[in-house]
């Protein structure tokens, strides 16, 4: 007859399944750990989004000091402009020329 050695624990088939089973196992996590974790990755969401706030708000700052420069210069060209047609209305009033910026009617 049959010893009862296969329904023993000892068998290598049982040993083999008990050891199969133990790695499927997932380690318990305690729910306050879960929490934090949670906690953990909405903050590192909440970082980021103030990393890319913080980006778009430094390349706003630089464009409006662009802007603010370049309004600058062309005020002053307009400026230089102005003068230079004075200039030239002057230039032209001396020579007897019909004045610059006048069409020929």
């Amino acid at each position: 007859m049959c010893s009862s050695s296969w329904n023993s624990k000892k068998h290598p088939f049982f040993l083999v399944l008990k050891q199969q089973q133990q790695q499927k196992k997932k380690p318990h996590v305690s729910v306050s750990i879960r929490r934090k974790r949670l906690r953990l990755g909405r903050r590192a969401g909440a970082e980021t989004m103030e990393l890319v706030n913080l980006k778009l708000y430094l390349e706003n700052r630089c464009i409006v000091a662009e802007n603010e420069r370049l309004r600058e210069k062309a005020t002053a060209l307009l400026r230089e402009n102005l003068a230079l047609r004075e200039n030239l209305s002057k230039a032209a009033a001396e020579a007897g020329l019909p004045a610059a910026g006048a069409g020929a009617a």
